[in-house]
């Protein structure tokens, strides 16, 4: 007996035979490169925020405005960011060449006006997430897996950099001691940001990094090496900014500081260990990630209302070592932070990028400070190298130990500009302003040397320095392993 069919069932059925949705998606997937698809989606996400601030506070959104304002830089600091890595150069360097381009382009200039004030807190924000990310990774059990060098690696390079930059600032760039130290702490850091995705492309390549625990060495000693930079660069910023006060005051300032961020943060780290509570062996990670963002926001602002501008940052350090400590690894928490530092990266160094006025930048400072910087470098690879000395390394990787202690980067953004801020919120008078631009100034200039000078050393001298790893053993865990046998 014939049955009549429905014409649009049977469309829908050839339709859905014809086409396999999944399969579409995972050929598209296969010929769109994973970075483009990223880059996609983090524009997509800062258009839709703008389009809904465009809606809502028009006036605010339109050109000129400081919602405008941002929505530019993160959208040209992000495309320059990404463009960059993909020739194997870190993106911040793009990055801030967007912020230096918005804020020394006449007409583009015009278009992008940022308040001071609302640049200044921004910037205190993604310095938090720096901080806190820092914190979260740190782990002080390393230190016991790779022994005392760790901590010659940590302090003495910084130490030897920041005296030689600041004995050279006051030579050359006319700076007062306190602030040629200030400078001297804000270039001696490295950054992790840079060697860590170094790291891993030479483990990748299979270099013999782990075995010889240098991977543990330079991670562990580079977290280590930004909290000691950023403590001492605080207690330099305190005594910088409080002539006003006593002698007995001044000296005080910087201990004072060191012990109440610290007090704080391991208060705030055992706070949350309890809070939120674990129920039926579960916690919630969301609520203990809004709390730990919480707590460093109230940190740093709370304690620059009072006139702690170095209690702050540090605190926000502590805090999260501690609190990691606490709770064990916690992935929400960290994939939490992360997330937003995808903002914060871009706009961090767009926003220090932008603190470069070539206005007030002459030609004197300018092959002054690439001297300064030089010499320093060149003291600090002396130095690094013999800070490994009696750890088992052979030659060439002490010095390819030396070479990956060059990249600057993520510390000298995040603090470089921190003088400027406080003198800007303080009105201080023009002489301090020109100080702290100058240090904004060779922050950036570390930043554009360093940053690609260590990491094409290291990639480049890799082959020249350090063993392959043998066959029989594997660096990647046991997929590549099995696929290195099969092959």
């Amino acid at each position: 007996m014939y049955t009549p069919t429905n014409p649009v069932s049977q469309v829908g059925t050839l339709f859905r035979n014809m086409v396999d949705i999944q399969s579409l998606q995972g050929c598209f997937l296969k010929r769109c490169p994973h970075k483009l698809l990223k880059l996609l989606a983090l524009l997509l996400l800062v258009i839709t925020l703008y389009t809904t601030c465009y809606v809502t506070t028009t006036t605010l959104s339109q050109s000129g405005g400081p919602i405008f304002s941002l929505f530019v830089l993160l959208i040209l600091a992000m495309i320059a960011g990404q463009c960059l890595k993909l020739i194997n150069i870190p993106p911040m360097l793009g990055m801030l060449l967007v912020g230096i381009g918005l804020s020394n382009i006449p007409t583009v200039k015009e278009w992008t006006v940022l308040d001071a004030q609302v640049s200044s807190d921004l910037k205190n924000i993604s310095l938090m997430l720096i901080l806190m990310k820092g914190g979260l990774s740190l782990d002080i059990m390393d230190i016991k897996r790779v022994g005392f060098a760790v901590i010659r690696l940590a302090f003495l390079p910084c130490f030897v950099e920041a005296t030689v930059f600041a004995i050279m600032s006051v030579l050359l760039l006319d700076l007062p001691w306190i602030w040629g130290f200030l400078l001297g702490f804000v270039i001696a850091a490295v950054t992790p940001a840079i060697i860590v995705p170094c790291l891993d492309e030479l483990k990748k390549r299979k270099f013999k990094i782990e075995e010889n625990n240098i991977t543990t060495m330079l991670i562990s000693a580079s977290s280590f090496d930004d909290v000691l930079a950023i403590s001492a660069y605080m207690v330099c910023l305190s005594s910088a900014f409080t002539s006003d006060k006593p002698l007995y005051l001044q000296i005080l300032q910087g201990p004072l500081e060191i012990v109440l961020g610290t007090a704080l943060g391991v208060v705030s780290g055992v706070i949350l260990w309890l809070v939120p509570p674990v129920s039926s062996g579960k916690v919630d990670s969301r609520l203990r990630s809004l709390l730990l963002l919480s707590f460093g926001l109230c940190s740093v602002f709370g304690m620059s209302y009072i006139g702690f501008n170095g209690s702050g940052p540090l605190s926000v350090i502590v805090m999260s070592l501690t609190a990691v400590k606490g709770w064990g690894e916690d992935s929400t928490v960290t994939g939490v932070v992360d997330c937003l530092w995808v903002l914060g990266e871009p706009l961090l160094f767009g926003l220090v990028g932008r603190d470069i006025q070539f206005e007030f930048i002459t030609p004197e400072i300018m092959w002054k400070s690439l001297i300064i910087i030089f010499v320093a470098l060149f003291f600090r690879l002396i130095t690094a190298f013999l800070a490994v000395s009696w750890t088992g390394l052979t030659v060439k990787e002490k010095v390819f130990v030396s070479f990956s202690w060059i990249p600057k980067a993520t510390v000298q953004a995040a603090i470089g500009s921190y003088a400027l801020a406080v003198a800007v919120e303080k009105g201080e008078e023009e002489v301090v302003m020109g100080y702290s631009r100058t240090i904004v100034t060779v922050a950036v200039l570390i930043i554009l040397v360093s940053a690609p000078l260590g990491s094409m050393l290291m990639y480049f001298t890799a082959p020249l320095l350090l063993d392959k790893v043998e066959s029989g053993h594997c660096q990647l865990g046991e997929e590549d392993c099995v696929e290195e046998q099969s092959a």
